[in-house]
């Protein structure tokens, strides 16, 4: 059952203010704050903090951080979410990857500058991908088996791990968001190789534009499209988010026709604070449920609602709900 997510970790800088200044100019901000992020953290910290109590333990980190005070943070976050940090390396001649964040605090829509750091060393060798995934025969202990990966597009070579995961793993779910999103990196061969596509609505229209030639007004049309390009063999599942709206879904493991994409409608939340981090904590929340057996209509019911508790409050890691938030949340 384990999750293994490969990705970035980030030392987030935050400024929030009543508006992003134009080029040249200056304008004062309100408030500025640290916090910890990255897509590879907040999703590694959304799987295992939405797991029910007793899988714990059993998503694991692939990354790097710096031999500076941003990286020991960052790795102490890992640890205390009950995250598997073997795989997290310390690269001495590398600061921790950095994210700089505007937030409109009227709207809470945030715009954000990446510096790689450590996370630009993250090049996995045949012998790293042996030793992360080493090939065993199926066991009873959740300890010792993969069902998961869990990739994005912070670190430098995601379409050589998805390649390298589908030809030597092939039952290995490879899931997948596209962010941020790189043109050069979609092509129809990487997303057969893919088992659950999770795009929000500018991504799903950026990855139309590049593989259909065309962008679509309706997105349960392009789910179903981009749901034949995936692969057949595993879960095959497309999420597309859409914001305030909710989302849409197709999947071989819904009790719906999967030539009819499924809509779930989003949780009205009376005070958006901070966006950062809500698409993360919605990839972890269905990835971990889906981990652990849930249907995939409950998988994204769940994870609407822990994405809904995120944007309630500042930072990305910091504001990712426990299992136990979600479900008193929904109950």
């Amino acid at each position: 059952m384990p999750i293994t997510v490969i990705g970035s970790l980030n030392y987030d800088l935050v400024t929030y203010t009543e508006k992003v200044p134009e080029a040249g100019e200056t304008f004062q901000a309100n408030s500025f704050e640290n916090h910890l992020g990255g897509k590879g953290l907040n999703e590694a910290l959304a799987s295992s903090r939405l797991l029910p109590e007793e899988y714990k333990g059993t998503v694991r980190m692939i990354g790097n951080v710096g031999n500076d005070s941003f990286g020991k943070e960052l790795k102490q976050a890992l640890v205390d979410a009950e995250v598997d940090t073997s795989f997290v390396q310390t690269i001495d001649s590398q600061s921790s990857g950095v994210a700089v964040i505007l937030v409109e605090e009227e709207t809470g829509e945030n715009r954000i500058l990446i510096t790689a750091g450590a996370n630009g060393e993250l090049k996995p060798t045949e012998e790293d991908y042996e030793k992360y995934f080493p090939e065993t025969k199926k066991k009873a202990s959740k300890e010792k088996s993969v069902d998961f990966v869990i990739l994005q597009n912070e670190y430098p070579e995601p379409l050589e791990t998805i390649s390298w995961v589908k030809t030597n793993r092939p039952s290995i779910n490879i899931a997948y968001n596209p962010s941020p999103f790189k043109p050069e990196l979609v092509n129809s061969n990487t997303f057969s190789q893919i088992d659950l596509l999770i795009l929000n609505e500018g991504e799903a229209n950026a990855v139309a534009s590049k593989l259909f030639g065309k962008t679509y007004e309706e997105f349960n049309e392009l789910a179903v499209q981009l749901s034949k390009l995936i692969n057949q063999d595993n879960i095959c599942t497309v999420v597309i988010t859409l914001g305030s709206k909710g989302s849409v879904f197709v999947s071989k493991r819904s009790e719906s026709s999967s030539d009819t994409a499924s809509f779930v409608p989003s949780i009205k939340v009376a005070k958006v604070v901070d966006t950062t981090g809500a698409g993360d904590t919605f990839f972890g929340g269905v990835v971990s449920q889906l981990s652990v057996g849930s249907n995939i209509e409950e998988a994204v019911k769940f994870a609407t609602v822990a994405s809904s508790l995120t944007i309630r409050s500042k930072g990305a890691a910091e504001s990712i709900p426990t299992y136990e938030a979600v479900k008193k949340e929904r109950s």
